[in-house]
């Protein structure tokens, strides 16, 4: 080969700004994706978890006017009564007692001050009970509901020294209230429990009547 050549040969192959020889497409490779390192611990790093929300308690809704005053009724009797599945049999209805005040203190607004629902019965022991209002329309009917807890004796012939043995009974009633000219008309429906489990399910009607505020 002529030296010349050779010459221009070298400078071409050691030239800085030769573009570089691209490979056979055959002998091409792919460099493998880097996985993007893991997000930093830091707690200001992370997304926050969206905790839920605490519920607000809602203030309780005003029972119209009508309502004002003390009022007392009693359920003497059901006018139907269910035993649930695999349920313990049912004995006897135990009389149920429900009274309302609903006034005003000085000069506030008018609310329910004392609510109570009890049972009678000299089987019954440790008994309390309570009414909450759930809704009204603002004129003459309101939706209630009862809390009862009592205890009740398991033989009703020994006498309570004896150390006889009781069971917890506990009732949810839903009560549909409505103002009528001889006092409050209402209907409710039950739901008991016997030591923590389902009982029976009983639906009555009864009429609330005015009676002396209690202080």
């Amino acid at each position: 080969m002529p030296k010349t050549q050779s010459t221009r040969l070298l400078r071409k192959q050691t030239d800085p700004t030769a573009l570089p020889l691209t490979p056979p497409a055959n002998n091409v490779q792919t460099i493998p994706a880097v996985r993007s390192p893991p997000p930093p611990t830091s707690s200001a790093a992370q997304p926050v978890a969206e905790l839920p929300q605490a519920a607000t308690p809602q203030p309780e809704p005003a029972l119209p006017a009508v309502f004002r005053g003390c009022w007392r009724a009693v359920v003497e009797e059901v006018d139907q009564m269910q035993r649930l599945p695999s349920a313990s049999h049912l004995g006897v209805w135990m009389r149920k007692t429900y009274r309302l005040c609903y006034r005003r203190v000085g000069n506030g607004p008018f609310r329910a001050t004392f609510t109570e629902a009890g049972v009678e019965g000299r089987r019954i022991i440790n008994s309390s009970g309570r009414l909450n209002l759930v809704s009204t329309d603002g004129r003459s009917y309101a939706k209630m509901r009862g809390y009862l807890h009592f205890d009740e004796l398991s033989d009703s012939a020994a006498p309570i020294w004896w150390g006889t043995s009781t069971f917890a009974v506990d009732e949810v009633t839903d009560l549909q209230c409505t103002i009528e000219p001889d006092g409050i008309h209402a209907t409710g429906v039950v739901y008991g429990e016997r030591d923590g489990t389902p009982w029976f399910r009983a639906w009555w009607h009864t009429t609330f009547l005015h009676v002396a505020i209690s202080e």
